[in-house]
Formats: C-alpha cells, structure tokens, sequence
C-alpha cells in the first residue's frame, strides 16, 4: 500500500468516527438529556465545531489525496479557514468552560442565577464562534495569508513566510489562540481548587449541586484541554521548526497534520468518560444495547 493509500484511508476513518461520535454526542443531549446544564450546551457546541472541522476540512482533502497541490486553490483556502476557525473556536470553547466552571464554584448563587437564562448560554457560546472566526478571516484580508501546507495536501498557515507580515500573525496566533487560552484554563483550575480545599478546610456547608459542578466541569475541562494541546502540539512544533529553516520531511509535516485531526474525536471520549448523564444516556441507546447482546452471544458460544 502507497502513502497516498494510507493517508486516504486514515483521513477516510477519522472523517467517519468523528461524523458518528459528534453526531452522537448531540442526539443524545439534545434529545435524550432532559435537563440540560451549561456544560451540556458547550459539549454540544464543540460536537458541531469538531463535525464541521472533519466535513469542510477533510473532504476537500480526501478528494485530493492522490496528488500534491500545486498552488493554494479557493477550495483548498476554505478547508484551511475552517480548519483554523474550528479550532480556535474549539479551545476557547474549554477557556470559557474552564472559566464559567470557577465563577459556579467562587460565586453558586450568581451562577445559578444566570446559566438558566438562554440568552446568557447563547451569548457565550456565540464569543467562542466570534474569536475563533475573527482569527481565522485575518488572513482573508491581508494579515498573512493562507498557503499551501508543508506537505502539499492541505492549505494552512504560511509556514514558510512567503508573506512579510506572516510571522507577526503567526505569533499572534500562538500567543493569543495556544499560549493564553493554556495559561487561563490552568489558571482558573488552580483557583478553583484552592476555594474547594478553603471550604473543606473551614468546614463550610457542603453544596450537593456546587459539588457536582466541580467534579463534572474539572474532568471536562482538564481532560479536555490535555487532548486539544497533545494533539496539535506536535504540528505546531513542525510548524516552529520550518519558520526557524529547518527542513521538515514531507512524511512527518503529514503526520503530525493526521495526528492532530484526532482531537475532533477526543472531546466526545472525554464526555463518555466525565459526564455520568451522557454515559448512562450513550449505554441506553437501542444500537448499543444491540452489540452488547451480541457480544454476550459471542462470548456464551466461545464458553460452549
């Protein structure tokens, strides 16, 4: 089997989990879940934003995996735009979880205020959208621009520098879209801890809702955000290296650009395992009731 074998078929398989997993993951929220929380609704948002990662980002891909681009066409612009749009909007989606997380345990009462009204669950999630999108059309209109990717496959950043503003932009995005969302989610976790450890150490009344709170979004967040950066660090350091003149073999800017199309899976495994609602709801579902008995008959007939 060639590379381009094997990157087809690799893109053809995170393209169908990622389609199935996310799909999932809203059906079971939006139509399964009664009560649905805040942390709900943005696990809901990053499904669609990672759906819509794999669909505009990697078909154009998949289409044109047999050959090298020679030069960055309008599809190609647009897979590379929703790629970084999606992506941006993915990480500050965790950075304002991770923040709504410490408000819910400093102040329960404003938040249990607040995260029931509807306007105030849309709004924030629509600031994700507006800052991931606002980062990504920059190079539309002039800020950089939108080339070919080390690898020849996809368009992305302009590694190489082929425009003499792309490094400003560059390190703009590192700073404002890696580097900060990392030290604000680390931040607000750190924070939030040390209020639960001050309560337990007062002896304050324990909130069952408050408790709950925590558990829940500090698995998320925290698993979360370990995923996003574990997947992406490695082609963002492929990326660092080509701006510092290093030559990147082809093989390793294409995998390390695979290896990060894995983080639109890893949110709805870090749901199956945080969010006990979504767990129970995922195990009930009439498919997966099917192969566990399907898998219990298998199982008594190797015994036989």
């Amino acid at each position: 089997m060639n590379t381009n074998k094997v990157i087809q078929t690799v893109i053809s398989t995170v393209l169908l989990t990622s389609v199935v997993l996310n799909m999932t993951a809203c059906y079971i929220i939006l139509v399964k879940v009664k009560r649905k929380e805040i942390t709900h609704l943005f696990v809901v948002s990053i499904s669609i934003t990672n759906l819509l990662e794999t669909t505009i980002g990697l078909t154009p891909q998949l289409a044109m995996a047999d050959e090298s681009l020679l030069e960055s066409t309008p599809l190609c612009i647009v897979g590379g735009f929703a790629v970084l749009g999606f992506a941006i909007t993915n990480i500050t989606h965790l950075t304002m979880l991770s923040f709504i997380r410490t408000v819910a345990i400093k102040y329960p009462r404003r938040y249990f205020q607040y995260h029931k009204m509807f306007w105030c669950k849309v709004t924030l999630i629509l600031v994700c959208y507006a800052y991931g999108f606002f980062w990504a059309t920059l190079p539309i209109i002039g800020w950089s621009k939108y080339e070919l990717d080390l690898d020849k496959k996809r368009c992305s950043l302009d590694w190489k520098l082929t425009k003499a503003n792309s490094f400003s932009y560059i390190l703009a995005i590192f700073i404002c879209c890696n580097i900060l969302p990392g030290i604000v989610i680390a931040l607000t976790l750190y924070y939030s801890a040390k209020e639960i450890r001050h309560r337990k150490a007062c002896k304050f009344p324990q909130n069952k809702k408050t408790d709950h709170l925590e558990k829940e979004y500090f698995q998320v967040c925290l698993l979360s955000a370990f995923a996003y950066f574990f997947f992406w660090t490695s082609y963002a350091i492929v990326g660092v290296l080509t701006l510092l003149k290093f030559n990147i073999p082809m093989h390793l800017a294409t995998t390390t650009a695979m290896f990060s199309k894995l983080s639109t899976i890893s949110n709805v495994l870090v749901n199956c395992y945080a969010i006990k609602s979504f767990q129970k709801q995922l195990l009930n579902l009439k498919i997966v009731q099917i192969m566990k008995s399907y898998l219990r008959i298998l199982i008594v007939c190797k015994k036989v």
